[in-house]
């Protein structure tokens, strides 16, 4: 006589989920086994394997291990049954639903829950049924989710701290419970005073640099004293500048790139400082192709200087590793040409203008002209004032619950844009003060000595030329002396006796 399954024979599996699980106790899991395990005593039902996907979003799409595992367990016939806390546990996204159907109609394993009893999806009411709670708790997430965005933003309006990793230069946050004020970050005052100089030094390089540091070099003296980064990893040139350009470091709310507004916390930096620092960390002009000056040694006369016919910046690049380097245009790419025969020509039309007599005072610029504008002190306090009312008008929004939205949006958008045109006056005032310090690149020229060994022989005035003054100083002189253009070279290969570069196909306009 054939046996039939009761109750008593039910393998089940126990499946338990948690979507966040920040300490990694795993704490959550543990209490939804225990639960589904005194369900499976009371049903009388045998548990044969437990499977937990801990700290992974059902709302998200990952992939749940545990959850494939279940799938097939019940598909292959290991498991007879499914236990679960609650079905937002086995599904909240209608696919993985649809996955879990088709199982159980093919092998017709049973699902129960600790909190909402039985599943039955092996009849169209119950499919319907299941539905329906996925699109609810889906709904319900996705509602949470906007909670959640609308009450961090307003935070960020009010410049409350978010957690997350601790940043350099801030001391470690003690974590909130849930319903806690965050708390405000403390500066750490070493880590601080290391910011602070790194700060000045990059800014004395950026205005002389045979001054100040650049950011290799302030990485590399840090690591060299033992100074890690907040993960104890050691310092790079784009960690650095990461941590440089960060809002933060001036007490500001920063927020995709966005400066929301003050922060609770005091700054390291002083705005005007930061701006400058900024100002001179995105400047395009940094970056060549053959490195920039942050973290590799420029090698060619025209990185970043010469300009294609096409308006596009000249870089190095592009050459094969049996070839000479090439400049290339970097927007249409329709100019593509060896870069030292360029470099040559350009260097030994500088130098045959230079050894002119007049040219010291061809290419002096006149005195900075005083500014009319508000001075730097003016500019701090409009910029405290600004960004106190823009704090007064969160605080007083944050309290006031009939308060309308749309008009603080106004009100803070406008409060926001006078703000950035201060910042903006701050960033030209500091670029101004940084140029009128900023000595000529002629002024360490022996232009004498050049036009003596020009006029006795061309070629050893510039190799003279070259040897005395480092590549980093003759491209300041070209870039103040000159502007170049680089135009496509002859099709076909030169005749015989013919120069290598064709002086038609190069630009140069003085600037004055």
């Amino acid at each position: 006589m054939a046996t039939t399954r009761t109750e008593q024979q039910v393998r089940a599996v126990v499946y338990t989920r948690i979507s966040n699980d920040p300490t990694g106790a795993a704490a959550g899991v543990t209490r939804q086994e225990q639960d589904c395990r005194k369900l499976a005593a009371d049903l009388g039902w045998r548990v044969v394997s437990v499977l937990p996907d801990n700290d992974i979003s059902a709302y998200s799409g990952k992939p749940r291990p545990g959850y494939r595992e279940l799938l097939r367990m019940l598909a292959d016939g290991e498991a007879d049954a499914v236990l679960a806390w609650h079905p937002d546990r086995l599904y909240r996204q209608l696919a993985d639903l649809q996955d879990l159907i088709k199982v159980v109609q093919a092998t017709g394993a049973h699902i129960r829950t600790c909190r909402a009893g039985a599943v039955d999806l092996n009849t169209a009411s119950g499919v319907m049924t299941a539905e329906i709670l996925a699109s609810v708790s889906k709904h319900e997430v996705a509602h949470a989710i906007e909670r959640m965005k609308d009450k961090k933003k307003a935070n960020r309006a009010a410049g409350v701290h978010h957690g997350g990793p601790r940043p350099f230069g801030f001391q470690p946050v003690k974590r909130r419970a849930k319903g806690e004020t965050p708390a405000v970050p403390k500066i750490d005052e070493r880590e601080a005073a290391l910011l602070r100089e790194a700060a000045n030094a990059v800014l004395a390089h950026a205005a002389d640099p045979e001054t100040g540091m650049t950011l290799a070099a302030v990485c590399r003296h840090w690591n060299a004293q033992g100074v890690s980064t907040p993960r104890g990893n050691a310092w790079t040139v784009p960690s650095l500048r990461k941590t440089l350009l960060s809002a933060r470091l001036a007490g500001l709310v920063e927020h995709k790139g966005e400066i929301i507004g003050p922060g609770q916390w005091t700054p390291i930096l002083e705005h005007d400082v930061w701006t400058a620092l900024r100002t001179v960390l995105t400047d395009p002009a940094r970056r060549t192709g053959s490195g920039d000056h942050d973290g590799k040694t420029v090698r060619y006369l025209g990185s970043g200087l010469y300009r294609c016919h096409c308006g596009a910046a000249v870089r190095p690049g592009g050459a094969r590793a049996d070839e000479p380097q090439k400049y290339r245009c970097t927007g249409k790419g329709c100019v593509h040409r060896y870069a030292e025969p360029i470099d040559d020509f350009v260097e030994r039309v500088i130098v045959a203008r230079l050894a002119r007599p007049d040219a010291r005072a061809a290419f002096s610029g006149p005195e900075t002209p005083a500014t009319a504008g508000p001075s730097t002190q003016e500019l701090n306090a409009r910029h405290a004032t600004l960004s106190a009312r823009l704090e007064a008008l969160a605080d007083a929004f944050a309290d006031d619950d009939d308060a309308d939205p749309a008009e603080y949006r106004a009100a803070s958008r406008k409060l926001k844009e006078r703000i950035s045109a201060v910042e903006q006056q701050m960033a030209e005032a500091q670029s101004l003060a940084a140029a009128a310090r900023e000595p000529s690149p002629l002024d360490v020229v022996d232009l004498p000595e050049l036009a003596r060994r020009h006029q006795a022989d061309p070629s050893d005035a510039l190799e003279w030329y070259r040897a005395t003054y480092p590549l980093e100083r003759r491209r300041k002189i070209l870039a103040v002396l000159a502007v170049v253009t680089v135009r496509p070279g002859r099709r076909g290969r030169p005749k015989a006796g013919a120069p290598a570069l064709d002086p038609e196909t190069v630009d140069i306009d003085w600037t004055r």
